[in-house]
């Protein structure tokens, strides 16, 4: 199975009284995630389901992916993955999804880049950048555990390895 870890894009600044599940992308966030989304979609990013942190942000990412993607499913928004998503919760979505060939997973950091610091046992923290996407392969039941990295799409690179997350 392969699972996608996108961070959502740019974001409004905070600012008083807004609450911060409401920040909403910005002009800048929803251009340059759609530029995103393409590579993505170019890079082979084809999830049979989209699930999404609540906060309307992650909301606007994950509908922005699902357009560019033509995905035709619904994109849920599950409160597991609001800030405070980590591995047991990533476990929680992953059993309720046993069938899915890929799943795609809107988030926030710093729980995004501590799942792929956990899963990719890096040897110090990674933080994915706004708008990130990294894909990673999870083992078949009754396959060894090892988790390995397909690709991770920040800015204008692509990385294929893991040591080049912490150059």
């Amino acid at each position: 199975m392969r699972i996608y870890l996108v961070r959502h894009s740019e974001a409004v600044d905070r600012v008083p009284p807004m609450p911060d599940a409401a920040r909403h992308l910005s002009a800048r966030g929803r251009v340059s995630f759609r530029e995103m989304a393409r590579r993505f979609r170019d890079a082979g990013g084809d999830p049979t389901r989209i699930f999404t942190s609540p906060l309307v942000r992650a909301v606007q990412t994950a509908e922005i992916l699902a357009e560019t993607l033509r995905y035709d499913g619904e994109v849920v928004a599950d409160p597991r993955l609001a800030p405070g998503f980590d591995v047991a919760k990533l476990a929680s979505v992953l059993d309720g999804s046993p069938s899915e060939r890929g799943i795609a997973f809107v988030g926030h950091e710093p729980d995004l880049g501590g799942i792929l610091t956990l899963l990719l046992s890096l040897p110090k923290g990674y933080a994915m950048r706004k708008g990130a996407i990294a894909a990673l392969d999870l083992p078949n039941p009754g396959e060894p555990v090892r988790v390995d990295l397909a690709w991770l799409l920040t800015g204008d690179r692509r990385i294929e390895d893991p040591a080049d997350l912490l150059a």
